[in-house]
C-alpha cells in the first residue's frame, strides 16, 4: 500500500521572532544582553527588522533558531539526501537492528498500470529476498544490501532556520530539483514552518535561474548486462590521497600559540591525555575510499566534521554489488541472492526503456550498490571516528574502513598515530557497558601491533 512521506514539525524554540530580534539589535543598540530580549518582547516592529537584516545578507541572526522535524515513511533516498547537510543532527531507525521487512517502500503517486506493477515487482522480490536472507540466519547488517533505496525510513531532524533554508532551497534548486517525494516534504515543512516563524518567508524564495542545477545532467540508469559480485574484502577499499607535508612542525607551532608553557619539542604520549586536542584539528588527510556500499556510506556521513564527497545516486552502477561474507559462504542462501539480483538486473533493463519509470532510477539503488567517495578530516575527527568505528561491535564494513584509514595514518606520522584506535585502546576501558564484546585485551594488543 502507498503511504505518503511525512515531515511534521514536532519541536521548535519559544520566542523565536523576539530572540531574531534581539539578535539583530545586540550589535547597534545600548543595554545588556538581557535589556534588549525583554523589550524585544510584544515588539510590532521585530519582523521587519528581521528582514531588513536579512535582505542586507546577514543571515546568522536566524541561527538562533531551532526546529525538530520528524519525518516517517520517507524512501532511504530521501535519508540519504538530509544525512549529507552537515550542520544539521540526525537519529536515524537503524538497519543493523530493526527487521525492515515489513515497514514498506515509496511508490510515486504518478504510477499505475504496468507502470506500477513493474515497479511494485521489482521492490516486492528484493523484499521477500531479504526476508529469506533474516530467516536463514543472516544478520540484519548484511541481509539489508539488499533493501532498494525506496525502502521507508524514519527519522529526526533537528537544525536552526538558516540551515533549514539551504535544505529547501537545495530540494526546490539545487540536488533535489525535480524529485517529486522531496518536493513534496519540502512543501510539508514550509507550510508548517510559516505559520509559527513567518520570517522564513524571505529566505524560502525564488533565486536567479543561474544559480539552478539541472539535474538533466546526471546519468540515469546505469545497468550491465551481468553482475559484478564484490566480495567483503574487497569492499571498502582505501587510499590517502593527501597529508600535510610538515605535520610535527605544524604541531609544535600549535602546542605553543596554545600552551607557552610547553618544550619546543611535543611528547604525544602526554600531550594526548590533555582534555581539548584543538592543535589536532591543524592537520587534514584526504582519503578516497573504494567500493563502499551505500549502506557503508550512511555510516561515514554521520561524522559531522569533515568535507565529504559522494556521487549522485541516480548515476550509480546497478549491477555492480556486495555479496557479504554470511551468504558467500552458504551456498544455498548464496544462489538465492544472486538469482534475486539477476532479476532486479533484468528489470532495471526493462525500466530504463520506459521513460516513466526511468525517472525513478535512485528507487532501484540497493544498500548493497557500491560507489568511490572522497573525504577530508582533520586529526582530532579522526580520533573520534576511529574510536567509535575501530571498535569490534562496530559494523564490519566501516570498522574494516576504519582499521584501514587507520593503517595508512601510522605509516604517515606513527609518533602521533601509534596512540590511535577505538576507544579500549585509546582509554584502557570500554564503554559499551553490557553490550561489550569481552575481548578488551585481545583488541588492545591487537591494535599495538596494527601495520
Amino acid at each position: 500500500m502507498e503511504k505518503r512521506s511525512q515531515a511534521e514539525l514536532i519541536s521548535y524554540n519559544i520566542n523565536d521572532v523576539e530572540i531574531c530580534a534581539s539578535a539583530a539589535r545586540i550589535s547597534t543598540t545600548s543595554g545588556n544582553a538581557i535589556e534588549i530580549f525583554k523589550k524585544a518582547k510584544g515588539n510590532e516592529k521585530n519582523q521587519e527588522l528581521i528582514q531588513k537584516v536579512l535582505n542586507s545578507g546577514h543571515k546568522s541572526i536566524i541561527e538562533h533558531v531551532v526546529f525538530t522535524i520528524a519525518l516517517k515513511d520517507v524512501s532511504a533516498f530521501v535519508e540519504q539526501f538530509f544525512i549529507e547537510c552537515r550542520l544539521a543532527s540526525f537519529t536515524v531507525k537503524s538497519r543493523r537492528y530493526v527487521d525492515f521487512s515489513k515497514l514498506g517502500y515509496y511508490i510515486p503517486s504518478d504510477l499505475d498500470g504496468e507502470d506500477l506493477k513493474q515497479y511494485c515487482q521489482y521492490m516486492d522480490n528484493l523484499f521477500s529476498v531479504y526476508k529469506i536472507m533474516l530467516e536463514n540466519g543472516v544478520p540484519k547488517e548484511d541481509a539489508r544490501f539488499l533493501l532498494p533505496y525506496s525502502f521507508n525510513s524514519n527519522f529526526y531532524c533537528t537544525l536552526n532556520a538558516r540551515e533549514l533554508a539551504h535544505i529547501i532551497n537545495d530540494i526546490k534548486y539545487g540536488r533535489g530539483r525535480g524529485i517529486t517525494e522531496l518536493q513534496d516534504l519540502a512543501n510539508q515543512i514550509i507550510e508548517q514552518v510559516n505559520v509559527i516563524f513567518p520570517c522564513m518567508n524571505f529566505e524560502l524564495r525564488d533565486i536567479p535561474a543561474e544559480n539552478i542545477i539541472d539535474n538533466s545532467l546526471i546519468k540515469k540508469i546505469r545497468v550491465k548486462d551481468s553482475l559484478t559480485l564484490i566480495e567483503s574484502d574487497k569492499v571498502g577499499m582505501v587510499s590517502l590521497l593527501n597529508k600535510p607535508s610538515e605535520p610535527i612542525k605544524i604541531l609544535n607551532l600549535a602546542c605553543n600559540l596554545s600552551n607557552s608553557d610547553l618544550s619546543n619539542t611535543l611528547e604525544f604520549d602526554n600531550y594526548l591525555k590533555s582534555a581539548r586536542l584543538r592543535e589536532l584539528e591543524q592537520l587534514s588527510y584526504s582519503f578516497l575510499i573504494s567500493n563502499i556500499t551505500l549502506s557503508g556510506i550512511t555510516h561515514i556521513v554521520r561524522h559531522r566534521m569533515q568535507s565529504i564527497i559522494i556521487p549522485p545516486i541516480q548515476g550509480i552502477e546497478h549491477s555492480k554489488f556486495i555479496v557479504p561474507n554470511t551468504i558467500k559462504n552458504n551456498s544455498q542462501l548464496f544462489d538465492i541472492y544472486k538469482i534475486a539480483l539477476e532479476k532486479s538486473n533484468m528489470l532495471i533493463k526493462q525500466m530504463s526503456k520506459n521513460e516513466k519509470l526511468s525517472n525513478y532510477s535512485y528507487y532501484y539503488a540497493l544498500s548493497g550498490n557500491v560507489m568511490d567517495i572522497m573525504t577530508t578530516i582533520n586529526a582530532r575527527e579522526l580520533m573520534h571516528f576511529i574510536k567509535l568505528r575501530a571498535c569490534k561491535r562496530a559494523q564490519w564494513e566501516i570498522r574494516n574502513i576504519s582499521i584501514e584509514m587507520l593503517k595508512h595514518l601510522r605509516m604517515s606520522l606513527p609518533e602521533l598515530f601509534n596512540y590511535f584506535g577505538p576507544s579500549c585502546f585509546v582509554s584502557g576501558k570500554c564503554p559499551e557497558g553490557n553490550m561489550t564484546c569481552g575481548e578488551m585485551t585481545k583488541v588492545i594488543e591487537s591494535f599495538k601491533y596494527l601495520k
